[in-house]
């Protein structure tokens, strides 16, 4: 896709981005700026388009709490895939297998004892948005007690039948259905976990086996996978996975697992050991999916009503859409073939990108620099990462219309200052560079415009802690 020549202010109307300090300005090499730790882009070194890693779990349609159509907001942040969980939190009724097939004793292939209709209006919603779904066969998460559906299936045969019986409704047709070739299907979600499953590990594997040759012998063309899983693949549960897979022949087209973090460093470590023990058991070319991910500086005990607030309105505010770029630009360098960030719901959802009303929240404006980065289509080299702080740079261009964009984040490095040097820049006369801000206190504020006029040069970046910084380059 491309951006159009002229950036309006309304379309980075949308941004949320603070003010850059006023002492940011173009700046020739000197003995004061040498010292500030740098930042660069070569804009002769291209290095391909990008990995579709920023998709969201949760579609636009709200029929819980503010009852908002989210989608012109969707369009904002174009996530390439959608993934189909906890989805009744949001539009009740809606994905969970019991919602679908709500009595389990009923015959499975009698098209009167499904309930698809409200789910098909969901999945329209994120088709209309032109993303492809991750469809999760299986249950919401329940917190507290008791537990009502995330239990083992009375009979694992069945329960797999019924599975196959809605691939069909929404690729074959059947039961009134659709043709819309849903690839990927993930089976269960978070078996490794008391509020996801009831069942023990063992049940899982068999619940996964079962179900994966029912849906590759309906179509071989599918993409099945899982475990899921809350923690890392070197964990119990996810070795346990891998080799039961291995032994059995069992189908895995994709390995999906889960990262809650409140260090990017952690978080990035995770991911290498995560795809590292993926590798180690011979699923050598197996899709890795990051099926949920977020900013948790730490999970609440859930005792205080305020302290669980406090944490969450970070996890969406400025300290999270840092983080949420910063890991963004990392990740383009590992093995995930795709992300799917927790979560995109529009409802009373704590950690959604919209708050109670239906207003967006500033992570949403994360998601949204990085699309513009996708937009443009291609990634050229850069340089002044700091996976351990948060600290990160990522570029793209439109190698035709001399356009480029430069995103950066700090999300809790001590410099405050950085420099950013610019190469190989192709203009004929002169560069236009507008710079866009997301921080505590401001909501995607065009900070100013410069125009210059060199093809190597360098500019002051004023970037605190919990900012994220977006530079558009226009020649003229």
């Amino acid at each position: 896709m491309k951006i159009n020549n002229c950036i309006t202010s309304a379309f980075f109307g949308i941004f949320l981005f603070s003010g850059l300090i006023s002492g940011n300005a173009l700046l020739a090499q000197s003995n004061g700026t040498a010292t500030l730790p740098e930042f660069m882009v070569d804009l002769s070194k291209t290095m391909g388009g990008f990995r579709p890693l920023n998709g969201v779990n949760g579609g636009p349609r709200i029929r819980l709490g503010n009852a908002f159509d989210n989608s012109e907001y969707f369009k904002t942040f174009g996530p390439p895939h959608i993934r189909l969980h906890d989805t009744r939190y949001s539009d009740e009724e809606t994905v969970d297998i019991h919602t679908i097939f709500p009595n389990f004793d009923a015959d499975e292939n009698d098209p009167a004892n499904y309930h698809f209709e409200k789910t098909d209006i969901y999945i329209k919603s994120i088709l209309d948005l032109g993303a492809k779904v991750i469809f999760r066969l299986g249950e919401s998460i329940e917190h507290g007690e008791p537990k009502f559906y995330i239990h083992p299936p009375a009979d694992f045969e069945k329960w797999a039948r019924i599975c196959s019986r809605i691939v069909q409704h929404y690729n074959m047709g059947w039961a009134e259905g659709f043709n819309w070739d849903i690839q990927y299907w993930e089976v269960w979600n978070e078996p490794d976990i008391a509020d996801c499953w009831s069942g023990t590990q063992e049940q899982y594997l068999q619940l996964y086996e079962i179900t994966a040759k029912t849906l590759k012998k309906l179509d071989a063309n599918l993409k099945v996978g899982g475990p899921t899983i809350a923690f890392t693949m070197d964990s119990e549960i996810g070795e346990a996975f891998l080799k039961h897979c291995k032994k059995t022949n069992t189908p895995l087209d994709f390995v999906s697992y889960h990262i809650y973090s409140k260090s990017t460093d952690d978080f990035m470590k995770r991911i290498a050991i995560s795809n590292a023990t993926i590798r180690k058991h011979g699923f050598k070319d197996t899709e890795i999916c990051l099926t949920e991910w977020n900013y948790i500086p730490y999970w609440p005990d859930g005792k205080n009503r305020v302290e669980s607030r406090d944490v969450f309105a970070q996890t969406t505010g400025a300290p999270g859409s840092a983080f949420t770029v910063a890991v963004l630009s990392y990740m383009q360098d590992t093995e995930l073939d795709m992300a799917q960030y927790y979560s995109a719901f529009g409802t009373i959802f704590r950690i959604g990108l919209f708050d109670e009303s239906g207003i967006p929240k500033k992570a949403i404006h994360a998601l949204e620099a990085y699309h513009k980065m996708v937009q443009l289509g291609t990634r050229v080299a850069t340089s002044g990462n700091k996976q351990e702080t948060g600290v990160s740079i990522i570029a793209s261009t439109e190698l035709g219309e001399g356009k480029t964009a430069v995103l950066l984040s700090n999300f809790e490095d001590d410099a405050s200052r950085y420099k950013l040097q610019i190469k190989n820049a192709t203009f004929k006369n002169e560069l236009k560079c507008s710079e866009y801000v997301l921080d505590n206190n401001h909501n995607l504020d065009l900070d100013r415009v410069q125009i210059l006029s060199s093809k190597d040069f360098s500019l002051i970046v004023d970037l605190p802690k919990s900012t994220v910084r977006l530079l558009i380059f226009e020649a003229l």
